[in-house]
């Protein structure tokens, strides 16, 4: 079955009620007919229902589908993006353990490798992400476990998966995968060498900026249960509502990424040429610095790009982006309203320096007619200004 087939036609069909969308049950105490399928009830915490903390029908449904994208053997639903990396973390790591993150890692997995995972005796290290198979030089004995980010958040280097992992395997480490960017429709993970591919569903998958989901998706069932029993020992739990929102999103999902990918290369290619911008960053984008490497390992895009402005007094940056009518200012991407975020990038890499000089805007694009969106950034350009002997350098 292909994707955009899989994505409309869920897994788990729980009772005898025949309808088109997935059952919702809101229930914390699930009850037992006899007693002694109650103290057995334990036994059914990785495959059945024991407590609606646990897994209900809807999560089980859900991570379903999420396994069968990301082409995993089970995958686990918690309440977000950040939840999905921090319980694959404590269920991973233990004191004395090394983690390698590229530097330009998704920022609060970063303040929590040096803030918190460090007060567990868990010591972390930033690579460059486009090291490739020279992460080799880096890994130590004690190194447990690699997170890959690919594309990264704001500045989109697309990184070499399968060198990473045949480097990171070769010295008895774990992979794991932030794909969020290019959902699993656009990026499958485990097939590159991963061994846990993580999502935010609250963006692409959830589709529609209202919830806060996110899954693990694992490549063998001794990591599941490793990362369910971290997610019981941590009261993680989801939503049955949330998980009803993120299986309608995924009936839309494919629809949404070519309408906003196709959108986004049109908009990108255009602003390229603009003699305000210094550079586009987005891998589907031909001549981009990932590009070939995003052809050769993705199946898709998504809306999300960035833009470094040639270098203007710094209030401009405010005069273009305020007036923006059609981009709201926001931190997340993947929903059907276009969004817009400066990103401060300096002082937050410790080993691969950022050298461009202009500031940087990443923008998601929405499901808006992209001559619209255009119009408004072109206007907003206009606002923003830009030092033309700079940009003639």
């Amino acid at each position: 079955m292909r994707d955009e087939t899989r994505l409309l036609h869920t897994a788990v069909d729980d009772l005898p009620f025949n309808a088109l969308t997935p059952t919702v049950h809101r229930a914390s105490t699930i009850v037992f007919p006899t007693v002694e399928s109650f103290l057995s009830r334990h036994t059914r915490f990785y495959d059945g229902y024991s407590y609606g903390l646990y897994g209900h029908p809807a999560s089980r449904n859900l991570a379903a589908q999420i396994a069968a994208l990301e082409g995993g053997v089970r995958s686990l639903i918690v309440p977000s993006g950040m939840a999905a990396i921090m319980v694959t973390n404590l269920a991973l790591l233990r004191a004395g353990d090394h983690v390698l993150l590229p530097d330009p890692v998704y920022g609060p997995s970063r303040s929590s490798a040096k803030q918190f995972m460090s007060g567990l005796g868990v010591e972390a290290s930033f690579y460059d992400p486009l090291c490739g198979v020279g992460i080799a030089a880096l890994m130590r004995p004690n190194t447990r476990l690699v997170w890959v980010e690919s594309p990264a958040s704001f500045t989109m280097e697309v990184q070499d998966l399968p060198a990473i992992a045949q480097a990171a395997h070769a010295h008895g480490a774990l992979v794991a995968v932030d794909g969020t960017w290019a959902s699993p429709l656009g990026f499958k993970a485990l097939s590159h060498g991963a061994d846990i591919a993580m999502q935010a569903l609250s963006k692409h998958v959830g589709g529609h900026s209202d919830l806060l989901l996110g899954s693990v998706t694992v490549a063998s069932e001794e990591l599941f249960r490793r990362i369910k029993d971290a997610s019981r020992f941590l009261g993680l739990g989801v939503s049955p509502e949330d998980c009803f929102l993120a299986l309608r999103g995924l009936g839309t999902l494919a629809a949404r990424l070519e309408r906003q990918t196709a959108s986004a290369l049109k908009i990108a290619a255009r602003l390229a040429e603009h003699p305000g911008v210094a550079r586009v960053i987005y891998p589907p984008l031909p001549g981009d610095a990932g590009h070939a490497l995003w052809r050769r390992d993705f199946q898709g895009g998504c809306g999300v790009f960035s833009v470094v402005l040639q270098p203007r007094a710094e209030n401009r940056l405010a005069a273009c982006v305020d007036g923006l009518r059609l981009f709201h200012i926001g931190a997340s991407w993947g929903g059907l309203h276009s969004l817009v975020a400066p990103v401060q990038i300096e002082g937050t890499r410790t080993v691969s320096p950022w050298r461009d000089r202009g500031p940087l805007v990443r923008f998601s694009i929405g499901m808006e007619h992209p001559d619209d969106l255009l119009e408004d950034i072109e206007l907003g350009l206009d606002r923003y200004g830009f030092d033309r002997e700079v940009a003639a350098e």
